[in-house]
């Protein structure tokens, strides 16, 4: 899976779109934990690594992979009291 985020361009990964991408090929291929009783796990590869995501029965849906920094960076103090709204 490859993600684009606006303002941002191609990212390594994206957890939430994984998650989605998963539940959407399950029923795509006609799986159901919530009928079926049983939890179902695909694989998602994305730039960033291999993501093992499942749906349980009960709708949770359980993503692990692996999770490195890859950027670091200060923030300047006097923004923590700017009101950006």
């Amino acid at each position: 899976m490859r993600v684009h985020e606006r303002g941002s361009g191609e990212t390594r990964s994206c957890g939430t779109g994984a998650c989605a991408v998963m539940v959407a090929a399950a029923r795509r291929d006609g799986v159901d934990p919530a009928v079926t009783g049983h939890p179902v796990t695909y694989t998602v590869d994305v730039p960033g690594g291999r993501l093992v995501i499942s749906e349980r029965p009960d709708g949770t849906v359980e993503m692990t992979g692996p999770a490195v920094i890859v950027a670091e960076g200060e923030i300047d103090p006097s923004w923590l009291g700017t009101d950006l709204g």
